[in-house]
């Protein structure tokens, strides 16, 4: 056996700190680890604890970029309003009524993708609460049983998830109806 041939790289989960670090061991100490394809129940609980933790921070991010959407349409919303007054042109509040329906399909696609990951937040919080016998984490599960929905997340498609989720779509109108109803009945000229 060659020098390079007596050392292992292996990866140690560290209990405290729930960190997996590599290592390098000796062969022969080897012959009394489990085998890679057993895992203790302290490990699958660290997993699923950053697996679930990542999800949530995931989910939290597309909800930080959504506002951010919603803002910048509301802006382009408010440029279109105050260019028609400027130029004294009712025009562009029509044709400023396209401005938040553009951001309404871009803030559906998010919430859609968004939405993609509420059934495996789901999935774990159940094996925790089954398997593990623990009431937390359960921010998914307490916010559906507070609101009285279902923690099944049903995965409906595009339109349900995100275009027509009142969520989305509610400011929207809001900012074309305005628009419309400036442009029908405030004078400009």
């Amino acid at each position: 056996m060659t020098e390079d041939q007596r050392f292992l790289p292996i990866l140690v989960w560290e209990s405290q700190s729930g960190a997996i670090l590599p290592c390098l061991t000796f062969r022969h100490q080897m012959s009394n680890v489990k085998s890679p394809h057993t895992t203790s129940p302290e490990f699958e609980l660290g997993l699923l604890k950053d697996e679930y933790f990542f999800l949530q921070a995931t989910i939290e991010d597309y909800n930080r970029q959504i506002w951010i959407i919603k803002a910048l349409g509301i802006t382009g919303t408010g440029a279109a309003i105050a260019l028609a007054f400027q130029q004294k042109q009712d025009l562009v509040v029509l044709l400023g009524s396209a401005i938040p329906l553009f951001f309404w399909i871009l803030e559906s696609q998010w919430k859609h993708f968004q939405r993609g990951f509420y059934p495996r937040v789901a999935e774990v919080e159940e094996i925790l609460r089954k398997d593990f016998h623990l009431r937390s984490p359960a921010v998914y599960g307490d916010w559906c049983r507070s609101f009285k929905r279902n923690t099944a997340s049903k995965r409906r498609g595009y339109l349900w998830d995100g275009l027509f989720n009142p969520s989305v779509f509610v400011s929207y109108i809001l900012e074309i109806i305005s628009l419309l109803l400036m442009w029908k009945f405030v004078p400009f000229t």
